[in-house]
């Protein structure tokens, strides 16, 4: 892996990372192990209403261990497109979902509750990073 493409792939694996970290308290807060959510001061902000409510819950279930699972294997490709180039068209594809679920899960909160959660926002622009860089380490050589 050429050292620009290996920096990019950091650089995504690290916001992978970030993105996961951030569903981690949104997490536990769906599933009532903790009871609420802290959020920047200002009224734009209302993690708890919109975590709690019945559209973070697909299916019945919690929307964040949803998006666990899903960085869970975005992070299993871009490891394996280190040295797997068969893996890149994989990449790039989960990437797209990836890059459609942010987006819309933005544009819904914005939409629907006139508010934001702050923890969803950090997984959005934590995927921002994920798919610039991703892309970018996922090109062909």
């Amino acid at each position: 892996m050429k050292s620009r493409n290996l920096a990019a792939s950091n650089a995504a694996i690290a916001a992978t990372a970030g993105a996961i970290f951030s569903l981690l308290p949104v997490a536990a807060h769906q599933l009532g192990v903790i009871k609420h959510l802290p959020d920047p001061p200002g009224s734009i902000f209302d993690s708890d209403k919109i975590t709690t409510s019945r559209m973070a819950h697909p299916f019945g279930v919690p929307d964040a261990l949803l998006g666990l699972a899903s960085y869970a294997v975005t992070l299993g490709l871009l490891l394996a497109t280190r040295d797997r180039a068969h893996a890149k068209p994989l990449l790039r594809a989960k990437l797209n979902v990836d890059a459609g679920a942010a987006a819309t899960n933005v544009v819904r909160q914005v939409v629907t509750f006139r508010r934001i959660c702050s923890w969803c926002m950090a997984t959005a622009l934590c995927t921002a990073v994920v798919v610039s860089c991703g892309r970018r380490s996922a090109r062909a050589e």
